[in-house]
């Protein structure tokens, strides 16, 4: 059955001058078939995108298929009434596709994917300890330039397995099987069999040494070149950032960055270092890895890794190369059972995760564990990956035994959705306080109280702090009591963030921010949590504006940095971008992710062939960084007239381009390309 006809359109009249509307689109949702972001698709193989009505306008004016930007031939598509099917498929590598079409009703349907596409199969081999082939053994490949993208298999009796459709880029393989055995192997496409050997969590080490104060001690270092030095909080010493980008891959180029991040301490560290920390680098190509296991006493909630990784191919100019060095912290327990694994690589975590050193912030991975007593082991590897230059290390702080915790976190927008973005830039919205909503726990000893929780922004070095909401204190920094923990349960009000302060993370380039929640008892410990990340969304500040400001949902100049950037080049008179932290945002059913604007120019409101002539102008002079405008215009008219049979540019036709959408009589929408 057809989806509802949408409401008539209640249009404004035009008069002179931009207004805001009520602003519809499709009900229809697209959807990948035989695909998925989160897997890989086979290269060449048809690619389809369902509707959730069948009401797909198949004309050729309604339907755009845009591949990394540029649009694919409607030749290349077979439509019907609830699919648009890309029936060649797509070439090996990373696809950004993008549908803009119709449905019958005249209303927009716009949908983004990201598809990994690959042609190679790698085998996979799992042995155990004594070198048996193991059947069942759970294994996956993560992607190391996005770990969320993966492929899964069981092995067989004869301990094999095969990925198919995997892209030329590197990959973290990681097997797991009965009796929390675990293994981890970095592969190409080209490195053949992946062997993988299974070890259990083994017998505890008697020497209690989790804070390398009696160096290597208790910890299994083999051959792997491991060292213990001076804690360094910030930035390492001997870091500076490269001046020439993909500079010559070299032994002499390679010797000299890899002994800035392997250099000694900065001076007057080492007469105080009662805090050391252990390092784990890599010694040509391939995977160096530790491992220590350890008893765990009764009363301690969870383990955590505190660590941070360092590459020299990030100073050296190699980010985003095929040599994507990688890490992995792995924490397993013997009674609880419990498993966390936490690796990725350079390209996976972005440039701005990384100082002009290349060294990333300090992470924690946290395993909870049997408050009656645990036995525990920690698994470190470190990289390099396609050769064996420009080095790279993992550096551990502490092992710690926690008795706080915070067991649960849920942040959310201000529109209590899950936060995919966060409004990164100064304003005065709020009082100045970018908002963020949620749910918490925090666990600790009865007789011990929560005094702090802060929410950390991160993004390279950076990191910014916001405080809890007045209004949810009393119930979270306040004792533990006999249920030891402390929660909010319902979606409200959680954190503020200074917005000047958040001001200072990179303004210019599109990214992720990394949220960590950090709690502070009254003995003293502390305790962290890995929230997520959000896409950062930057604030427009032109005086070219129309209308208010919005300031209820927290204004409506929120975009992504370069969006942003597109539309300070662009001219004209804007309205609205996205609501704070994206999302939901009234009158509006786009204007969610920050790739949305309302404009306006004098004489827009006319909607005749002088107004086509003005927006085929701005369409030819920007090209596909503009996927679709949004006019309202009737069938017949000088408008509609004006723009029928024209090719742009840059080569799209202008009714595939200028949308016929309602809610657009007194100002027009662009869809930016970000």
């Amino acid at each position: 059955m057809p989806c509802a006809a949408p409401p008539p359109v209640q249009e404004i009249p035009p008069g002179t001058e931009p207004a805001e509307e009520p602003e519809y689109v499709s009900e229809a949702v697209a959807v990948l078939e035989g695909a998925s972001e989160n897997g890989f698709t086979a290269a060449g193989a048809p690619i389809t995108l369902r509707l959730s009505c069948p009401t797909l306008d198949q004309t050729t004016e309604s339907v755009v298929v845009y591949d990394n930007g540029l649009p694919l031939p409607f030749s290349s598509l077979a439509l019907t009434a609830d699919t648009i099917t890309v029936t060649g498929g797509l070439g090996a590598g990373r696809h950004e596709l993008a549908l803009s079409a119709l449905d019958v009703h005249g209303y927009a349907i716009e949908a983004d994917f990201v598809l990994w596409v690959g042609n190679h199969m790698v085998p996979v081999l799992v042995l155990d300890a004594n070198g048996a082939p193991v059947e069942g053994a759970s294994v996956v490949a993560k992607l190391s330039d996005d770990p969320d993208v993966s492929a899964t298999l069981v092995t067989d009796a004869a301990g094999r397995g095969a990925f198919p459709n995997l892209p030329n880029r590197s990959y973290n393989v990681i097997a797991n099987a009965a009796g929390n055995r675990f293994a981890t192997q970095p592969t190409s496409v080209f490195d053949g069999t992946v062997v993988l050997r299974l070890l259990g969590i083994g017998a505890p080490s008697a020497v209690d040494n989790n804070d390398f104060s009696q160096g290597t001690a208790g910890w299994e270092t083999g051959t792997a070149p491991v060292s213990v030095i001076p804690h360094v909080e910030g930035s390492p010493s001997g870091f500076t950032a490269a001046t020439q980008p993909n500079g010559a891959r070299t032994e002499e180029a390679s010797a000299q960055a890899t002994a800035a991040i392997t250099g000694s301490a900065p001076a007057g560290l080492s007469a105080e270092a009662a805090d050391f920390d252990l390092a784990l680098d890599t010694a040509g190509e391939g995977q160096q890895s530790i491992s220590r296991t350890f008893d765990v006493e009764a009363g301690v909630k969870s383990v955590t890794v505190r660590y941070r990784f360092i590459t020299s191919e990030v100073p050296g100019g190699w980010f985003g190369s095929e040599f994507n060095d990688f890490y992995n912290v792995a924490v397993r327990s013997s009674q609880a059972s419990g498993a966390v694994s936490n690796g990725n690589s350079m390209n996976g975590l972005g440039l701005a995760a990384f100082d002009g050193g290349g060294a990333t912030g300090w992470s924690e991975s946290e395993l909870p564990v049997d408050p009656q007593g645990d036995t525990v082991r920690v698994d470190l590897a470190v990289a390099n990956v396609a050769d064996g230059l420009f080095g790279s290390r993992v550096v551990v702080d502490v092992v710690e035994e926690k008795k706080l915790t915070i067991s649960q976190v849920q942040l959310r927008d201000i529109d209590n959705q899950a936060l995919q973005f966060l409004s990164a830039s100064d304003h005065a919205y709020f009082g100045g306080q970018t908002r963020v909503h949620g749910t918490i726990t925090v666990q600790g000893p009865k007789d011990e109280s929560l005094t702090e929780l802060v929410l950390e922004v991160v993004e390279g070095g950076t990191t910014v702090r916001g405080t809890l909401a007045a209004a949810v204190r009393p119930a979270l920094v306040t004792a533990f009591g006999d249920d030891e923990e402390n929660k909010i349960t319902t979606n409200q009000l959680l954190f503020e963030v200074p917005a000047g302060l958040l001001d200072a993370v990179d303004q210019a380039a599109n990214g992720q921010l990394t949220l960590r929640v950090r709690a502070t008892s009254s003995s003293g410990e502390t305790a962290e949590k890995d929230a997520g990340t959000a896409t950062k969304l930057v604030r427009f500040t032109g005086a070219n504006r129309y209308g208010g400001r919005d300031g209820a949902v927290g204004g409506d100049d929120w975009a992504l940095p370069t969006v942003r950037a597109f539309i300070d080049g662009a001219g004209q008179t804007w309205g609205d971008f996205s609501n704070m932290n994206g999302g939901p945002f009234a009158p509006h059913a786009s204007h969610r992710v920050g790739t949305s604007a309302d404009g306006w120019f004098t004489g827009y409101n006319n909607r005749d062939a002088t107004t086509a002539a003005t927006i085929i102008d701005q369409l030819n002079a920007h090209g596909t960084d503009i996927r679709s405008v949004y006019v309202t215009f009737a069938a017949g008219s000088a408008f509609a007239q004006a723009i029928a049979n024209v090719t742009l540019a840059d080569g799209r036709a202008a009714t595939a381009v200028i949308r016929n959408i309602g809610g657009h009589t007194t100002h027009f929408h662009w869809e930016v390309n970000p």
